[in-house]
C-alpha cells in the first residue's frame, strides 16, 4: 500500500466516528488487537487523530483547574451546600421530595455552572489585553457562576431557619445582584444623615 492509499483509508476509517462511535471504536481495537501491521498502524492513527481534541480539551482543562483550584473548589463546595440543604427542604419542610428529581437537579445544576462557567471564563482568554474592564468582567461572571448554587444555598438556609439566617440584607444584595449584575450591591452604603465622613473606599 502507496503512501497516498494509506491516507485516504485512515480518512475514511476516522470519518466512521461520526457515524458509528462505537462500532469504531470496536473496530480500530479489534484491528490494533488482531490486523496485520498495515491495518494496526492504520488504526492506531485514526484513533490518535479523533481522540486528539479530546485529549487538548482536557489538558487545558486541568491545566485551568490546576491554576483555578480555589475557584473550582468553592463553586463545586457550592453546589454540595446547596445540594444537602436542598434535600432538607424538600424531603422534611415542604415534603414533595423525589429521588428523580433531586438527581436531575443536581445535574442540571453541576451541568449549567461548568457550561456556563466554560464560556465565561473565554473572556479571559479571548481579551489577552489586561484592563480594568477584562478584570471586572471576570470578577463579576465567577461572581455569577458563583452564585448559581450559593444563592441557591442561602435561600434554602433561610426556609429551613424560617427566615432567621441568613439575614434578609444577604437575600436582597444577592438578589439584586442577579438583576443588574451591579457589584455596588455589596458595598456598604454610605449613611446619608453622616456628615463630613470618608468616601466608602473603591470595589477591590
Amino acid at each position: 500500500m502507496n503512501m497516498v492509499n494509506f491516507i485516504k483509508s485512515v480518512y475514511f476509517n476516522l470519518i466512521g466516528v461520526f457515524e458509528d462511535p462505537l462500532g469504531y471504536l470496536v473496530t480500530n481495537l479489534f484491528s490494533i488487537h488482531k490486523g496485520e501491521f498495515v491495518a494496526k498502524l492504520e488504526a492506531l492513527l485514526s484513533l490518535a487523530l479523533a481522540s486528539s481534541p479530546l485529549l487538548w480539551f482536557y489538558e487545558k482543562m486541568t491545566e485551568w483547574s490546576m491554576s483555578n483550584n480555589d475557584y473550582v473548589g468553592f463553586v463545586i463546595g457550592a453546589i454540595i451546600v446547596d445540594h444537602v440543604l436542598g434535600t432538607i427542604v424538600h424531603a422534611l419542610i415542604k415534603k414533595d421530595f423525589t429521588f428523580k428529581k433531586n438527581v436531575i437537579g443536581l445535574i442540571v445544576k453541576m451541568g449549567m455552572a461548568v457550561a456556563m462557567g466554560f464560556l465565561f471564563e473565554g473572556i479571559n482568554h479571548i481579551i489577552k489585553a489586561d484592563s480594568f474592564i477584562k478584570d471586572y468582567l471576570v470578577m463579576v461572571l465567577r461572581l455569577t457562576v458563583f452564585l448559581y448554587p450559593a444563592g441557591s444555598a442561602v435561600w434554602n438556609c433561610a426556609i429551613i431557619t424560617n427566615g432567621k439566617f441568613p439575614p434578609i440584607g444577604l437575600i436582597k444584595k444577592i438578589k439584586n445582584f442577579n438583576k443588574d449584575l451591579d457589584m455596588s450591591h455589596f458595598r456598604e452604603k454610605k449613611d446619608p444623615d453622616v456628615k463630613g465622613g470618608q468616601e466608602d473606599e473603591p470595589l477591590r
